[in-house]
């Protein structure tokens, strides 16, 4: 009897998918994902009716959302879970992201009009510079003082995302009134937007899983577990530091000019602290040094603001007050469940969602004999 999975050739262990089982969810999860938007949108799977709170409210502007943040979580956990060097930049980064995107998107007449990928390419180069420069303190600073530098670059930033609004665009805002188009296909309609999210999101997966695999991303993981030991075995730990925030970056900020183009608007008030901080929150419930995990704690993230809705409006049909409290401290109490819920998975499973899926898939596989 077979009691796991087993590799028997470099070739076979550098594969993607690496045996049926992986195949099959492969083909399950495409499968999903592609069918979801007629469920969300049409409230119906196979022909079903669905409620919106079986659907937990969802709809596809959430939908969406989600798959973006996802993008800037999986450039974090490279940054954070892979080389160890912690940052609270991430919406810093977007707002440099809308930036660029209104600057050399044609939003302003006399502007430069680039395309749309062009304009997404060059806000993540931008990002990589910056990251870079960002990336220099960590070669002499570590821990809650980078934490800080990184604190100290989101307004920074913030800051200079105003000024840059009110001189150009006023007080209302960016408005992104040129419609973002990827060789001659319109993305006006949600369900376009996901798709192409969706697909910023498998590149942006694919991509990592691949740099993880090289040279590069082993270097990133011997940095985080031990430099001095790195740097001993040949390793340029300083440039490994800078690359990680150049690359993690340009991820982020790629992924902010599409963020604030799906808007159609931007202020400061979409780059706030909190905005950043959920970033950290997503890696770590999801799993630090896994990018299954930064998904899954991208989607938990998303999903409980929902649910907290969905379930308020069906107690309501039993006990009215709860709908009313849950109602009038909506945003309290999500925050006290998410809260509960970091400390919930450091304390009791450090390797978070991504730990626990293992935990069950090992489970499974190696029954009867797990323990």
């Amino acid at each position: 009897m077979s009691a796991g999975a087993y590799t028997t050739s470099y070739r076979h262990d550098q594969r993607l998918v690496r045996s049926m089982a992986m195949r099959v969810w492969v083909v399950l999860l495409v499968a999903v994902v592609a069918y979801l938007p007629w469920v969300v949108s049409h409230k119906s799977a196979f022909g079903i009716e669905l409620s919106k709170h079986a659907l937990l409210n969802m709809n596809m502007t959430q939908v969406n959302i989600m798959l973006i943040v996802t993008v800037g979580a999986l450039g974090l956990n490279l940054l954070t879970g892979y080389t160890g060097l912690i940052s609270i930049g991430n919406a810093g980064f977007f707002a440099l992201g809308a930036i660029v995107a209104s600057t050399i998107g044609g939003m302003k007449e006399g502007w430069p009009e680039l395309p749309f990928p062009v304009v997404v390419l060059a806000a993540g180069v931008v990002g990589a510079v910056v990251g870079a420069l960002v990336g220099l303190p960590s070669l002499r600073i570590r821990g809650i003082y980078l934490l800080l530098a990184t604190l100290g670059l989101h307004f920074v930033m913030v800051f200079l995302y105003l000024k840059f609004q009110v001189k150009w665009f006023g007080f209302g805002g960016i408005q992104f009134v040129t419609p973002a188009s990827l060789f001659g296909f319109d993305l006006n309609t949600d369900i376009r937007w996901y798709y192409f999210l969706l697909g910023c999101v498998a590149v942006s997966f694919l991509l990592t899983k691949n740099l993880l695999r090289t040279r590069q991303g082993r270097a990133f993981a011997a940095v985080r577990d031990h430099a001095i030991a790195a740097s001993m075995s040949g390793i340029n730990v300083p440039r490994m530091r800078v690359t990680s925030f150049a690359i993690s970056s340009f991820m982020i900020t790629a992924i902010g000019a599409v963020y604030v183009w799906y808007l159609g608007a931007a202020s400061p008030d979409n780059f706030t602290l909190l905005f950043a901080i959920q970033f950290i929150a997503m890696i770590v419930i999801g799993g630090e040094g896994s990018l299954v995990g930064t998904i899954l704690g991208a989607a938990l993230w998303s999903l409980i603001p929902n649910a907290l809705i969905a379930f308020s409006e069906m107690a309501g049909g039993i006990s009215p007050s709860v709908n009313r409290t849950i109602t009038t401290w909506q945003t309290q109490i999500t925050n006290i469940i998410f809260g509960v819920l970091i400390l919930v998975v450091i304390v009791f499973n450090p390797s978070g969602l991504a730990g626990l899926w293992a935990k069950l898939k090992r489970a499974v596989v190696r029954w009867p004999y797990t323990t």
